[in-house]
């Protein structure tokens, strides 16, 4: 892999482990968050290396566990929970759910049931061991990405087509909010809920960008 440097020692992540990853545009990336540093060095700003810390510290020492909690969406993804009214929502999931729900049926063999009520659905076997497939076959890194994406969206459907590049961050944030835009439409937004909607776009575009740099590709 490819190391990053500061004042010729070696990075090292919280747990002292040489922060590595596993392509060259993916720590040139890293440098560009230190270089962009001035005075204080502020973690917070850095969020590429943020997730590279978290791939290295959490993920990898804990990787079969971290594969059980992105899965385990699949038994309560967001987009499988439907309104049973008014119409005009209703008519929204399914037009900006449905399509990705039918994606992932066709990409990883796993349909996800889709219902109106607010009781705990009892997802299909077969489709969350497909599910659990799609997320384990990706490296520590990419899974760190994926868990990100997944956990802001409460949703692993969403996590794996923005990996998968069948929808881009723009996509992503809106269906991991209709319902709350939906009611935000009606009833007006308030200026801490217009920062949450930002928080969960920037985490998912660098979720985004994170995993595309793992993959070795263009963010």
């Amino acid at each position: 892999g490819w190391g990053v440097t500061l004042d010729g020692r070696a990075v090292k992540t919280p747990a002292r482990r040489d922060l590595i990853v596993p392509h060259e545009n993916f720590a040139e990336a890293i440098v560009a968050e230190w270089q962009a540093q001035e005075g204080e060095i502020d973690p917070l700003a850095m969020t590429l290396t943020r997730l590279a810390n978290t791939a290295l510290d959490r993920t990898t020492p804990n990787r079969l566990q971290v594969i059980d909690e992105v899965a385990g969406y699949g038994k309560r993804d967001l987009l499988c929970y439907h309104a049973a009214d008014p119409p005009d929502l209703v008519a929204l999931q399914v037009e900006h759910w449905q399509p990705v729900l039918d994606w992932l049926t066709e990409a990883y063999r796993a349909p996800l049931a889709v219902t109106g009520d607010i009781a705990p659905l009892e997802q299909d076997k077969a489709s969350l061991v497909a599910v659990f497939s799609a997320v384990a076959r990706h490296n520590d890194f990419v899974l760190t990405g994926l868990h990100a994406v997944t956990a802001v969206c409460g949703s692993v459907a969403l996590g794996l087509a923005l990996l998968d590049h069948r929808i881009d961050v723009a996509e992503t944030w809106s269906c991991a909010i209709l319902d709350e835009r939906f009611q935000a439409e009606r009833w007006g937004v308030d200026a801490d809920v217009e920062s949450r909607w930002a928080e969960i776009r920037a985490e998912i575009s660098t979720a985004g960008d994170f995993m595309s740099l793992a993959q070795n590709q263009a963010g």
